[in-house]
């Protein structure tokens, strides 16, 4: 009996955090990566992976500051060009959580973020 119960409660528990995270993105930013073919190592560079993934290898894929600006420049508000100046991307970008939407911290605004 005990046992049904607990596994009844983390069953919902399990459903009610599916819905979140998938109602802010269809996959994790990693699924993604790995649904176009890349690997773990193609981002992280230590075995198991410990950090997240620094600015610089997502720029060596994606391409720098400048280049993310230009590919979001018709996006009102731009999320890559920001009073903020040049952000880390992992302050948005999560690779295998949910991403955020860091100017909502402040602003109402509104922007999917993958």
């Amino acid at each position: 009996m005990k046992h049904k119960l607990l596994a009844s409660i983390f069953a919902g528990f399990l459903a009610l955090f599916s819905v979140s995270v998938f109602a802010q993105n269809a996959a994790p930013l990693a699924d993604r990566h790995v649904q176009k073919g890349q690997n773990c190592a193609a981002c992280h560079s230590e075995n198991p992976p410990a950090k997240a993934v620094p600015t610089e290898k997502c720029q060596s894929c994606h391409g720098g500051f400048e280049a993310m600006k230009e590919k979001t420049k018709d996006l009102k508000p731009n999320p890559h060009y920001t009073h903020m100046g040049d952000q880390p991307c992992e302050e948005c970008h999560k690779g295998h959580q949910p991403s955020v939407n860091m100017c909502s911290q402040c602003h109402k605004i509104e922007l999917k973020v993958k």
